[in-house]
């Protein structure tokens, strides 16, 4: 292939310069094209550098002075492409984000502020377990996983902490004779 840079018959120096004039004679031209095909021009500006890297990158496959700019316009085209399926899939992935914040927000019904002080009374261990159990939706043996605890031991520290909640609930404190709950502890040391 005689190409425009035929690299061992020119000096480095010259292919610079070639590579110069080929940028000089094509940079208008392909970003206008790549203004219609993005959606900024701050992208279309992105997407040019690229162009021309990969064509730096490839010099010594640029084709003859009448085809280099077909060449670089496909190179071009190429990285918009590129570029616009990089975009719907963030735009794909903020949406699924978003879905996903909106599931995952605290409940704000009035009633629920007591739920969450009551949660807040229980060992972070314990709190951590009845959300992701109860807001998450996991199985005992996911948040078992999780937290690298046993299944069974979630299932009774869940037991312990839902009773504590119960009683936090419907007593309005749950610490009646200053007595705090501790679900960490055997019932039996618990007095019951």
């Amino acid at each position: 292939m005689s190409g425009f840079f035929t690299r061992g018959s020119r000096p480095a120096r010259e292919d610079d310069e070639q590579f110069i004039r080929l940028y000089h004679e094509t940079s208008r031209d392909l970003l206008a094209f790549l203004m219609r095909r993005c959606s900024t021009a701050e992208e279309a500006a992105d997407c040019l550098a690229e162009t021309y890297r990969i064509a730096w990158e490839k010099r010594d496959r640029l084709p003859d002075r009448d085809e280099a700019r077909p060449w670089l316009f496909g190179i071009a085209r190429n990285v918009s492409r590129r570029e616009r399926t990089r975009e719907e899939r963030a735009v794909e992935t903020s949406r699924e984000l978003a879905f996903a914040a909106e599931r995952s927000q605290p409940v704000t019904h009035p009633e629920d502020s007591e739920v969450i002080a009551a949660l807040a009374q229980l060992s972070p261990l314990d709190r951590e377990i009845v959300t992701m159990l109860s807001w998450d939706g996991l199985a005992p043996r996911e948040v078992a996983t999780v937290l690298d605890l046993s299944p069974n031991a979630v299932r009774i520290r869940s037991h312990r902490a839902r009773a504590r909640l119960r009683v936090l609930l419907t007593s309005g404190d749950g610490d009646e004779e200053g007595d705090a709950y501790d679900a960490t502890q055997p019932a039996a040391s618990r007095g019951g």
